[in-house]
């Protein structure tokens, strides 16, 4: 069978953790043809697309994407569309809220939803959020990539790096926070606090803060290895769209030894978990100043993420999907 995976950008995170860093060892477990192409980069016209018996669409929102998907249909192959966000829940700070709240792109996502023969999704919340437009969704959490990384045996000596890692996205998030944040830092000036991609000129300045660029998703991972950090923190406004998210800084930050404070709605194995700005706070403390068992706290951890979300396992689930759809 020949399966398409169409992706909107293929070297950024989402498509790591969702398509293009999925494929390897999906190609590895089955017999079938996949091909990976971001959309904008070849002519999508019936002599391309017909030679596919599925097409995998990660993130379409588009009325161009609509038109792509009511295309695919017609020519009797089936479609399966993949979201990591809860698009109908963006709050007015996020960078991309005016693109997806428009009515036109909500109702294309809702018509596209409506067309797909299967849906997958990372979380329990964004498959509630999607449930009223296409009963058939997934859950397939996002996974550490055991087909391109693997732990080191020996792990560097543990450092006094804090990390944060994300976007200019969420910048709200790191504002709601940042009392706590400033706090902390203050507390704990033996601490470095670096943050990952988006740096927070809004936050106190301190001597004891760093700022790392965006970087390349592999040479991320080595870096984050590298820096050995003891704590990765994780400041997420309790708001519908980000309940929707998934736990790859947990992921990310187990992987490189450290101990991760998040959102209690993550329920994750040997994190420490928050509910408020007071806790967070308290979780932040009770790492950097001892009181938690940092080495047991990311064990536990790591142990998790090797029993359940490996993608050697996860991609299982995408299998499922798969054969249920071309073997109908």
């Amino acid at each position: 069978m020949q399966i398409l995976f169409l992706t909107l950008n293929s070297s950024d995170s989402c498509a790591f953790y969702r398509s293009a860093g999925v494929i390897k060892d999906l190609r590895r477990k089955t017999d079938d043809e996949i091909t990976l192409i971001q959309w904008d980069q070849v002519s999508m016209n019936w002599s391309f697309i017909s030679q596919f018996d599925l097409v995998m669409f990660q993130r379409p929102f588009s009325r161009e994407s609509l038109n792509l998907c009511g295309y695919i249909k017609q020519l009797g192959i089936k479609l399966w569309l993949d979201y990591d966000d809860n698009l109908f829940a963006l709050n007015p700070e996020n960078p991309t809220y005016s693109l997806y709240s428009n009515p036109e792109i909500q109702k294309n996502i809702q018509d596209m939803l409506k067309l797909a023969d299967a849906v997958s999704v990372p979380t329990e919340y964004l498959k509630q959020a999607y449930m009223e437009f296409n009963k058939n969704i997934t859950v397939i959490p996002n996974a550490f990539n055991d087909a391109l990384f693997t732990r080191p045996k020996e792990m560097p000596e543990r450092t006094n790096n804090i990390i944060w890692r994300g976007p200019e996205a969420h910048m709200f998030d790191i504002m709601s926070f940042s009392k706590e944040i400033n706090q902390c830092t203050k507390d704990f000036p033996e601490w470095r606090f670096m943050f990952m991609g988006f740096s927070p000129w809004f936050l106190t300045n301190t001597t004891n803060k760093g700022h790392v660029p965006s970087l390349d998703v592999i040479i991320y991972f080595k870096t984050l290895i590298d820096m050995a950090p003891s704590c990765m923190h994780v400041p997420l406004h309790d708001n519908n769209f980000n309940r929707c998210k998934s736990n790859i800084a947990a992921i990310e930050g187990s992987y490189a030894g450290a101990a991760c404070v998040v959102p209690a709605w993550w329920n994750m194995p040997g994190t420490i978990s928050y509910t408020d700005l007071p806790s967070y706070y308290e979780a932040v403390r009770s790492v950097l100043s001892g009181d938690v068992d940092k080495e047991a706290s990311n064990n536990t951890a790591w142990e998790y993420i090797m029993d359940c979300l490996t993608l050697s396992k996860v991609n299982e689930m995408r299998i499922d999907i798969i054969n249920s759809l071309l073997n109908e």
